[in-house]
């Protein structure tokens, strides 16, 4: 058996795009809840999207309804001017 002869603790920036539903009601209580975590902005915005069409849907809202806001794409950064 070895003799460990260097050990080194780094840390690492991780970016997690979390999914989050936003809701109001008519009794004036809201909330957040978180519907998932993901790697990749891509997925989380076509979740969110997926989640954000069912519940219109379920709703019966017209289309461009306010009462329903989709979620945007996030700006990158290294886009930004």
């Amino acid at each position: 058996m070895s003799t460990t002869t260097k050990v080194e603790y780094r840390i690492k920036p991780v970016t997690r795009f979390v999914v989050t539903r936003y809701f109001e009601n008519e009794d004036g209580a809201a909330g957040v809840e978180e519907r998932g975590e993901y790697d990749n902005e891509a997925v989380a915005f076509e979740v969110a999207t997926a989640l954000c069409k069912a519940e219109h849907q379920i709703l019966g809202y017209l289309p461009a309804d306010d009462r329903i806001q989709y979620p945007s794409r996030l700006e990158c950064p290294s886009k930004a001017a």
